[in-house]
């Protein structure tokens, strides 16, 4: 290997683990104040498969961090951040900026393909894992599995090596309760994502241990489920579509449940617009709204023209 590769991998190896110790510092800063406060979270996504199997801090960069906490807790966890000097950043959850160097603290109560009852089994399934000087709550193998597959597939709509890379870890080191995870896809109404993205990583790493009998147990059912899977192979490739997750993510919900999300979609609650847009909303509210849908109909065309364009192409292949 030429010296300056080798040089230019030093250097961002530098980089990535200098931004990371920062990431860190002030997760343990953050996680302080809620553990004083006696509020439990789960910290999911990046910062999870960072510390779960990363090891060395320069292997993975991160630019936030994203944490599952209960519902009744928002308001208490608004008050001790304002507090600290944390400010809320315009997003569609509650999120909040370190002090200092501005990073982002995005805070979920819930994984939106989960009922009640299956929140309440991440919360008692999730696991304790030390990063020093603490110990923070990680979700289980299965339920991470379940995770980062779907969020990959459905809401940013793209199999990217980052996430290629971090499926082939947890096979690797964590034993993975197959049985669950067919069970829980099935409940969640996710087994068509998880068969798109696990078949798309077998094929690219046959010796994974991805057992064909759970492939097959989540193979499509009925003429729906065939035209889902068809459309995830066309759509949700390696050349991501912007903004397709928003589609996907309406196409995937459960029967019943399609127009009341698409309804809360276009006329969402007060709640959800000072996330989203901030002081505006609470200022002229009627304006925000009119906004939006006008926004979100620009949106929805241009989006169906993306759509349009590739399901036109040939399929596309990923690339090897």
């Amino acid at each position: 290997m030429p010296s300056s590769t080798l040089d230019d991998l030093a250097d961002a190896y530098v980089c990535v683990s200098a931004g990371n110790a920062v990431v860190l510092e002030q997760f343990h800063a953050f996680a302080t104040l809620l553990e004083r406060a006696q509020i439990p979270f789960v910290v999911i996504k990046g910062l999870d498969v960072l510390v779960r199997f990363y090891g060395i801090r320069g292997t993975r960069p991160l630019s936030d961090v994203d944490l599952l906490v209960h519902d009744t807790d928002l308001a208490a966890i608004d008050t001790i951040l304002t507090e600290a000097g944390y400010t809320g950043q315009i997003d569609g959850n509650p999120c909040y900026a370190s002090p200092g160097n501005g990073l982002s603290f995005d805070i979920v109560t819930t994984l939106w393909y989960l009922d009640e009852q299956g929140l309440n089994d991440v919360w008692t399934a999730a696991r304790a894992h030390k990063l020093p000087p603490r110990t923070v709550r990680l979700l289980v193998a299965d339920d991470l599995l379940i995770h980062l597959t779907a969020y990959a597939i459905l809401h940013r709509g793209a199999l990217t090596p980052a996430w290629e890379q971090d499926l082939r870890l947890l096979l690797l080191h964590e034993p993975i309760d197959w049985i669950a995870v067919t069970r829980k896809a099935r409940q969640y109404s996710l087994s068509i994502p998880l068969l798109h993205g696990l078949t798309y990583l077998h094929h690219r790493k046959p010796m994974l241990p991805i057992p064909d009998a759970v492939l097959q147990a989540m193979a499509p059912a009925g003429y729906v489920e065939h035209s889902l899977y068809r459309l995830l192979q066309r759509l949700v490739t390696n050349q991501p579509i912007p903004e397709l997750g928003h589609v996907l993510l309406w196409l995937t919900r459960p029967t019943g449940k399609k127009w009341p999300w698409l309804r809360r979609t276009l006329f969402p609650s007060k709640t959800f617009l000072g996330y989203r847009y901030g002081a505006a909303a609470a200022r002229t509210p009627l304006v925000t709204r009119c906004r939006r849908v006008i926004s979100l109909g620009w949106a929805i065309l241009t989006l169906a023209t993306r759509i349009v364009r590739r399901l036109l192409q040939w399929p596309v292949r990923a690339s090897t």
